[in-house]
């Protein structure tokens, strides 16, 4: 009986397919529903002189022939008149099926009519049994391959993290909440695939109604259920070329990107922020796992705003918006290039899947330390750090986890897991050599099991000469800024880390205005270079431990992170190596104690504290920003003014005052920045200017980022 399925649609229901402004205004139109006609397949409305069809296909299928567009408030009208009136309606339609039945007791059978054969169902099954029942290949079909494809990824995502889709199974309809919407997606078997309801974005929304079909399917009957593509082979596309799919993809993140700043960057919408998880999963279906990678971050950083992470503020999001677009312009204009170019450039562009691992062997690895860290987005996992004796280069190895999504990985399980099987101790204890290892990239190692390795002797075997005849790391400060001068506005240095080897490193002290302890490490000719630990909980252990170090221990090399991401740039310590009578041992400042304990943090903060206001005419108690440095802070603060507010005029002082900066950025021999500061500035489209604007002057403050040398060193 079609009138069934509309007296199972709640409040929430109605409401996610309209909305709760349009639900109130049905309800008041209650007095003027008029049921002009019934049938076992359609239900006929007159409301408001307007004609209502509901078909028992249920609410996505109804139909107005007013002028609004989707679902009006006359369909919502019928819908709640048949939930106000279904004693009087029940009655009316079972004496319309009496003569019906009649009438077809006196006909042959059609083979073709199965209009009874759901009722038949829905009376004696239960909604599982129902959309168990449903022909999956052929709705696979009817969605096509990039929504099965995407459904394919976010089914994936979901049997990783349980927590993402969690199924409510009901008499009469089956709800899924998970991490693609606010709200929940709705199942009414009785209507089948296509009367799923939800606020999933239009784009996606078959895709994730398939995935929530597919995954309730795979918990309950996994045996049965088949997809449509080949899963081991999906996201294997060409290398050489990018699809119209992926373009058009492009092009609709790029609009996206234009979308938020429009918007505000202050007043970022919940909906707009959740459909970035989904365009990563599309991403990643897409064969694009780069792009999927800067989304993802976005995304993340997004959400901690949104929670009111105090340490997540409009700028960050800014420049992570702006490099997105101007990454997704590089996409976009690859096929530009000469097409024996096409190729290099898109390979670095698209980037590799985690599976896809070059076989490679590696004679002599020496482990240099490693680093537990986190991010803002959720992401955190463990690196380690190794020197490739033969290619004279350092190696990271990382095994990590993206948003939490991993509940029993954590600091310490990491660690007892360690990287190619064995734990993080006993690598860090042992020099190697490796045997089919899978590297993903020149600096880079995957910290599969499946990689096996020969033991070469103990890191206590080494000496403090053997690190300087290995050339392992760094010695001269000076050669410290061509591993963060960038080569590319869209690549990042190719390591994170590296190991200075040094003659001294100095007692910290506290730097009031940086709110970090600072220790000074002095090279071979005599300049020094400061290490920083920020005052944060996570650098708690480092500092206390590196102090004990310094005053009980000798060190003489220390493994140290380039964060480029603040303004000046910070070198943080993270592991170091010690010089004992039994040769040298690493000491991992996250995961090893020191045997004497002779001050406490609280001791450190006080002692030092006296000292850092002496020494404060000595060190920089004030910022000595050089001129390109006041112009970018300057233009800077007024491109995050209309980026948090949304405006889309520049306002006329705010015009020349744009005029007259990049008319000083010309004056500094500038003249592509204030080039493209003036460049088609009178167009309508601010957004678009802004996130060129920020992306350029990000790589103006890149290039002019320096690692500050001291000639002596401060006692």
């Amino acid at each position: 009986m079609s009138w069934q399925i509309y007296t199972q649609y709640d409040e929430d229901s109605l409401t996610m397919h309209s909305n709760a402004g349009l639900l109130r205004r049905a309800r008041k139109a209650l007095a003027e529903v008029e049921l002009l006609s019934q049938s076992t397949t359609e239900l006929l409305f007159k409301v408001e002189e307007c004609e209502v069809k509901l078909p028992s296909e249920g609410i996505t299928k109804a139909s107005c022939n007013c002028s609004a567009q989707g679902s009006c408030k006359h369909i919502l009208s019928s819908i709640l008149w048949i939930q106000d009136n279904t004693a009087v309606f029940s009655e009316s339609v079972k004496q319309t099926e009496n003569i019906e039945q009649t009438t077809t007791q006196h006909k042959p059978e059609d083979q073709n009519s199965n209009i009874s054969a759901p009722q038949v169902i829905e009376n004696t099954k239960n909604a599982l049994d129902v959309v168990l029942e449903f022909d999956h290949l052929k709705i696979q079909k009817k969605a096509g391959k990039a929504n099965v494809r995407l459904a394919y990824e976010l089914v994936q995502n979901w049997q990783t993290n349980q927590t993402l889709c969690t199924v409510d199974i009901q008499a009469e309809k089956i709800s899924f909440q998970t991490d693609l919407s606010p709200n929940k997606v709705l199942l009414y078997p009785t209507t089948g695939f296509e009367g799923m309801l939800s606020d999933i974005p239009d784009k996606q929304k078959i895709a994730g109604h398939l995935a929530c079909i597919a995954y309730l399917w795979l918990k309950h009957r996994p045996e049965t259920w088949q997809w449509a593509i080949d899963t081991t082979q999906h996201e294997q596309r060409s290398e050489h070329q990018l699809s119209s799919d992926d373009f058009e993809f492009i092009e609709e993140l790029k609009v996206i990107c234009q979308n938020f700043i429009q918007q505000g960057l202050s007043h970022l919408a919940k909906e707009s922020v959740m459909a970035l998880h989904i365009y990563n999963m599309q991403a990643r279906a897409q064969s694009l796992p780069r792009l999927g990678s800067v989304l993802r971050t976005l995304h993340g950083t997004m959400k901690q705003f949104l929670e009111n992470n105090v340490q997540v503020e409009e700028q960050q999001i800014f420049n992570q918006i702006a490099y997105l677009y101007a990454y997704l312009v590089a996409l976009s204009e690859v096929q530009r290039l000469a097409p024996e170019l096409q190729t290099k450039a898109l390979t670095k562009l698209r980037g590799s899947v985690q599976r896809d691992y070059q076989q490679e062997t590696v004679e002599h690895l020496i482990p240099l330390g490693c680093e537990w860290w986190s991010t803002e987005s959720g992401a955190h996992g463990l690196t380690v750090c190794f020197w490739d004796s033969q290619q004279n280069q350092l190696k990271e190895v990382t095994q990590a986890r993206a948003n939490h999504l991993d509940r029993t990985f954590d600091m310490h399980s990491a660690a007892a897991t360690g990287i190619w099987g064995s734990s993080l101790s006993y690598v860090l204890q042992h020099q190697l050599e490796l045997i089919d290892a899978k590297a993903s990239s020149e600096t880079s190692f995957s910290a599969t099991s499946e990689t096996r390795f020969i033991q070469k002797g103990l890191v206590s075997d080494l000496k403090k000469a053997d690190l300087d005849q290995l050339n392992i790391g760094v010695s001269k400060w000076h050669d410290l800024q061509t591993l963060i001068t960038p080569h590319s506005s869209l690549e990042p240095p190719k390591s994170r880390y590296v190991l200075l080897r040094h003659k001294s490193i100095s007692a910290p002290d506290l730097n009031e205005f940086e709110q970090s302890f600072e220790y000074r490490v002095v090279d071979e000719q005599g300049i020094a270079v400061k290490l920083s630990l920020p005052i944060e909980p996570e650098y708690r252990a480092r500092i206390k431990h590196l102090t004990q170090l310094i005053q009980n221990d000798q060190i003489v090399a220390s493994l140290v992170r380039i964060d480029t991401t603040t303004k000046a740039i910070q070198l943080i310590p993270c592991s170091v190596f010690l010089d004992t009578a039994k040769g040298l041992k690493i000491f991992s400042l996250d995961y090893d104690y020191p045997i004497q304990k002779k001050s406490s943090l609280a001791e450190l903060i006080t002692g030092r504290f006296e000292k850092l206001l002496a020494e404060k005419k000595q060190w920089k108690n004030h910022q000595n920003y050089s001129a390109i440095d006041v112009l970018v802070i300057e233009i800077q603060t007024l491109l995050e003014f209309y980026a948090n507010t949304g405006r889309a005029v520049l306002d006329q002082v705010d015009l020349d005052k744009i005029q007259n900066i990049a008319q000083q950025f010309s004056d500094l021999g500038l003249d592509f920045v204030a080039h493209s500061l003036r460049f088609n500035l009178t167009q309508n489209n601010l957004a678009i200017h802004l996130l060129k604007w920020r992306h350029v002057l990000l790589q103006l403050q890149r290039l002019n980022q320096r690692i500050i040398l001291e000639g002596q060193t401060m006692s």
